[in-house]
Formats: structure tokens, C-alpha cells, sequence
């Protein structure tokens, strides 16, 4: 199982991983391996802050609303989904 995670918050992303973890009935078979795909930092820049748009998201950094939060969240999971399709083409 591939995971791509849209994010390269140390935070957001050991999250991830322990759930993954705490849960392998979930998503295990008997063969079955994980592997986490993180954004490379060149796809994002993490310097931006505030009200800058973050062009991975397509939201400001720093959402003010519960729908700017959701809209980010769905922009960042179907780019990372492309970014790990687009990856797993070329290999």
C-alpha cells in the first residue's frame, strides 16, 4: 500500500504514521507492505505564511474558515494523489 502524504509537517506526518501503524488489520493482507511517499520540498513552499496562498492547497497558509480548511485539505490530497500516480508511471 502507497500512502502520499500532502504534507511535510513533522507533526501531520509522524500522525499519519502511527495510525497506519496502531491499525494494520485495516489495510493488511498477508503480503502486503506500506510505503509513505512525502511531497518533495521543491512541489511546496513551506516558507510562505499567513494570508500568502500556498499553491499546493490553493488556500492561504493560514485558513480562515471551515470551508477554506476543507477546500485545502481535498486540493492537497488530490495533488499528492497525482504527484504518487505521476511518480509510479515513470518507475
Amino acid at each position: 500500500m502507497l500512502i502520499s502524504i500532502g504534507t511535510r509537517s513533522v507533526p501531520k506526518v509522524t500522525a499519519i504514521t502511527r495510525a497506519f501503524s496502531r491499525y494494520p488489520e485495516i489495510w493488511m493482507n498477508e503480503e502486503d507492505k506500506i510505503e509513505y511517499q512525502i511531497m518533495p520540498k521543491d512541489i511546496r513552499n513551506d516558507e510562505k505564511q499567513g494570508q500568502q496562498k500556498d499553491n499546493f492547497s490553493g488556500v492561504s497558509c493560514n485558513p480562515m474558515s471551515l470551508t477554506e480548511t476543507i477546500n485545502g485539505a481535498k486540493n492537497r490530497a488530490k495533488n499528492a494523489y497525482e504527484y504518487a500516480a505521476e511518480r509510479n508511471r515513470h518507475m
